[in-house]
């Protein structure tokens, strides 16, 4: 898939160095995705500490998450999933939501080194957002356990 610092992103490249939490959300300028994504600046360095990659995937062009990337100063590379195969293939589609057409719904999928997801939050719906303390200690369980 096409992303923005690295050309492209393939999973099984990304997990033979480390884990990854692939963070799906609806569309780059919406409200709660800008306050979000700010806050997950915030915790940067805690994912990082413990070993985890983050990426962050919607549908919007590489061109888009650039600009996207560049207002924020997000520190993680965004996938451009423009066809949302891959936010389909985790389960991360809402169809008709609040009009026709399929958008991205919010949600966390984490993958080992081998490939295993090891966790996952879906939103109930795309505006709800989890606490991304409590986001981090279960994702450190999970990674004890794996």
């Amino acid at each position: 898939m096409p992303c923005v610092l690295g050309d492209t992103f393939t999973l099984s490249s990304e997990t033979k160095e480390h884990p990854v939490l692939l963070y799906f959300y609806p569309a780059n300028y919406g409200m709660i995705c800008s306050f979000y994504s700010e806050a997950m600046n915030d915790y940067f360095n805690d994912f990082e500490g413990i070993g985890i990659k983050v990426f962050h995937v919607n549908d919007a062009s590489v061109e888009g998450h650039t600009k996207w990337m560049d207002r924020l100063d997000s520190k993680y590379d965004h996938i451009s999933d423009t066809g949302q195969e891959v936010s389909r293939a985790y389960g991360m589609i809402v169809n008709d939501y609040d009009g026709p057409g399929s958008i991205i719904n919010r949600g966390f999928v984490l993958i080992d080194k081998n490939m295993v997801i090891r966790y996952v939050w879906k939103a109930e719906m795309p505006v709800n957002t989890c606490d991304l303390r409590e986001l981090l200690t279960d994702i450190r369980r999970a990674m004890k356990r794996a």
